[in-house]
């Protein structure tokens, strides 16, 4: 018998040990304690002061037994259901990749124009996201500028319901816009106990860094809370900027916010689904634009997902974004190069596929090639298996020296499975003369676009929760109006 043997299969990357998140954790709490956040929010700082925290006027001073009980109480997992289907299951090492919420402008994927994002648009990246295989759940992608302003993310919210069966990524301006979201997946599911157990959407909502806290942001949080809608508190926290400039103190005070929310929201609802996340950038001292792309995002969030582990809380990724004003090889660099680096993280939820522009461009273009370079991802990930059908020693044996594997029933079993194969990148023999521009990625992925925005409108909804819906945007119009 073999004795001390471990396969592993898939590929593997560790950046930091146990020892080091609890070294960050201990420096996080460090922070909580003695500098504290600041809370704009009155029902928040009571909530805090009932907890335990130390207050003084609307600094909240965060002791480490209040961490602790948090985290104990949060759960482990959660899990997204589409329309009528449990989807994504948010636990250890599963990783599922989508778009991200709030981009002004879009890019015209035919003509290369840019503009700000419209409904349209809106409609368009949920239908897209519908139909490719590797892209897991949707988010609105864009602002829309041709609807009400305020309103603009129950406009996204009902775009979304009615084009897509799978789990959804959103943000709200409010606590009301958060309300009357809920209410209007509450209408897609069938009732609010069935979106409890079942969420279609996972609301992210932020601090603002350094160590400050909106009352939009903590009434969300406790909403949500109180809802059992499943949130995240990430950190929008950029080093040299909002947070050190060193990655490790960056990290510290998102790490420090993150739990800060944390506790917020399991003194509401002890129990209630929270996912853990900092979205850290480096500021480029040279152009003063917070990064998407780089070497130094994906290794923070290699980080979020050391930690989230840590923790034993599901993890906010990012992947699928660049800083290049259209999809160029430095979008596809920072594509592939991202797209990996989350799979090796681990982290649960990437968002922010089909960014480009350093977060203010939103592109079909680069959604489709992302879901190219995450099918690849994949792939890779599977690693290599040694089982005995896989090894095929008898097969090797049977064709024996000089022989033909092409007509072999193994091949014809296996290739599919063994292989990952391209639906836009070029695999065609290199001939001169029979170059073509329209063989290309990028005109292969214009004319999937183009297919898949050509096929016929419907709602995936009935014609009855359709009118729930128009009717809660309906009344909010209404209260706007008055």
């Amino acid at each position: 018998m073999r004795v001390g043997y471990k396969e592993q299969i898939s590929p593997q990357l560790k950046v930091w040990n146990r020892d080091q998140c609890h070294k960050m954790h201990l420096k996080s709490l460090e922070i909580l304690e003695r500098t504290g956040i600041e809370v704009h929010d009155d029902e928040a700082r009571e909530i805090y002061k009932k907890g335990g925290a130390k207050i003084d006027g609307k600094r909240v001073r965060i002791p480490s037994y209040m961490v602790k009980r948090s985290l104990k109480s949060a759960p482990n997992r959660i899990v997204l259901s589409g329309t009528g289907e449990r989807k994504l299951q948010l636990d250890e090492n599963m990783v599922y990749y989508g778009l991200g919420t709030d981009l002004p402008h879009f890019q015209d994927y035919l003509t290369g124009e840019y503009r700000k994002t419209l409904y349209q648009d809106i409609v368009n990246s949920t239908k897209v996201t519908d139909f490719l295989a590797n892209i897991d759940f949707a988010a609105s992608l864009g602002i829309a500028s041709d609807v009400t302003t305020k309103l603009a993310d129950l406009y996204h919210m009902k775009a979304m319901l009615e084009n897509t069966t799978k789990p959804i990524l959103t943000t709200a301006t409010d606590r009301e816009n958060l309300q009357g979201m809920i209410d209007m997946a509450a209408a897609a599911v069938g009732g609010y106990d069935e979106l409890k157990l079942d969420p279609v959407f996972l609301l992210y909502t932020e601090p603002i860094s350094p160590l400050k806290n909106s009352p939009e942001a903590h009434q969300k949080l406790i909403l949500a809370a109180e809802c059992e809608i499943p949130v995240t508190y990430a950190a929008g926290i950029s080093s040299g900027a909002t947070g050190p400039v060193t990655i490790a103190g960056n990290l510290a005070v998102g790490n420090a916010e993150c739990l800060a929310g944390l506790v917020l929201h399991q003194l509401v609802n002890s129990g209630a689904p929270f996912m853990y996340g900092i979205v850290a950038a480096p500021l480029d001292l040279k152009t003063t634009i917070a990064c998407y792309g780089g070497p130094e995002v994906p290794l923070n969030f290699c980080v979020v997902g050391e930690m989230g582990r840590y923790y034993g809380l599901p993890t906010f990724g990012q992947a699928g974004n660049t800083d290049s004003g259209t999809v160029d090889l430095q979008a596809s660099i920072d594509a592939a190069f991202s797209i990996l680096v989350a799979a090796q993280s681990g982290t649960n939820l990437v968002h922010d596929v089909g960014y480009i522009g350093n977060g203010m461009v939103g592109s079909l273009e680069m959604l489709v090639l992302c879901d190219e370079c995450i099918g690849m991802t994949k792939r890779f990930m599977k690693g290599i298996d040694l089982s005995q059908e896989s090894l095929a020693v008898d097969l090797i044996d049977e064709i024996g020296p000089g022989g033909n594997y092409l007509e072999s029933e193994h091949t014809l079993n296996n290739f599919k499975n063994e292989y990952w194969f391209p639906e836009y990148f070029n695999r065609k023999s290199f001939n001169p003369g029979q170059n073509s521009n329209r063989e290309t990625v990028k005109n292969k992925i214009k004319e999937k676009i183009k297919d898949i925005l050509s096929k016929k409108e419907s709602s995936i909804l009935s014609d009855n929760i359709r009118e729930k819906i128009n009717d809660i945007i309906d009344e909010y119009e209404e209260k706007i109006a008055d």
